[in-house]
Parts: structure tokens; sequence; C-alpha cells
């Protein structure tokens, strides 16, 4: 493994947060996230090993560092819900994957493990159904609008 390679640091990281071996996880994604200089997503992914690991105080101050870091350009929506997810707000997960959603995403965001939590909400499996697999979705604003999980009005 390239050991200046954040994404290599970051999979290693799955890995070991499968095998709920904490510290571990806690370290490659430390180095995951000072490597790739902050991205969102190993960020997110540190959070998501704080809260499995229980220190949910530090999962909650990457979520605030990347709420404030998201701009009306690009947000770190489907990150920041990850994070909600995780940290067993439902409510607020589903609220910033609308906000993702709304902003246009890759769908295959929505395998990441760190949606377990949301995958029996209703909101969710609606989102899924809707996005489908890329190659279902005929006209993406057509289905967009007929949307039961974003409300537009």
């Amino acid at each position: 493994m390239d050991p200046n390679f954040a994404l290599a640091h970051n999979q290693l990281a799955q890995a070991y947060l499968q095998k709920h071996l904490y510290d571990e996880t806690v370290a490659e994604l430390q180095k995951a996230v000072e490597l790739s200089k902050g991205s969102p997503t190993c960020i997110a992914n540190l959070a998501r090993a704080y809260a499995a690991s229980g220190k949910t105080s530090e999962a909650a101050k990457l979520l605030d560092d990347l709420k404030k870091s998201s701009n009306r350009n690009y947000s770190d929506a489907s990150e920041i819900a990850v994070i909600y997810a995780v940290l067993g707000n439902r409510d607020q997960a589903m609220n910033w994957l609308e906000k993702r959603f709304e902003e246009r995403f890759n769908p295959g965001v929505l395998s990441r493990p760190g949606f377990d939590p949301l995958r029996s909400d209703p909101r969710f499996k609606d989102l899924v159904r809707l996005i489908g697999p890329p190659s279902s979705r005929v006209s993406w604003e057509r289905e967009q609008k007929k949307c039961g999980v974003c409300d537009r009005g």
C-alpha cells in the first residue's frame, strides 16, 4: 500500500470499522483526512468511526465543521447526512439527503454503510426507489417532480 495514498487509508479504515477495530479505524482515517487535505468524505468516515466507538462529541464536532465549510455552490450534503445518520438523527439525515438530491448526486452514495441506520426509513426507501439504478432513470427532472420525499411546495 502506498503510504501517501489517502484513498487506500480510507478503504483500509472501512475494513477495520467492519471488524469493530475502532482504534485502527480512527488512526487510518486521521491519516486519510491529513493526506487528502480534508476530504469531506474522509471526514465523514472519521465521524462515523468516532460515533461507532462511542465518541459522539468528536463526531458532532466534525459534523459542525463540515456544515460550516459547506457553501451555496456545492454542499457536502451527503457527507453531512451520513454523520447525522450514524448519530441517530434520521430527520436531519433525510433533510440533507433531500438537499443533495436536489443538487444532483451520484446515486451510489446511498449504498454507503453509513446509511444503514436509514434503510428501514420509508423516506430513504422512497429516495432509493426514485433514483434507482442509473440505467432506469429516463427523465431525471420528471421523476424528481414526482418525488414524495422532496417537498417542492
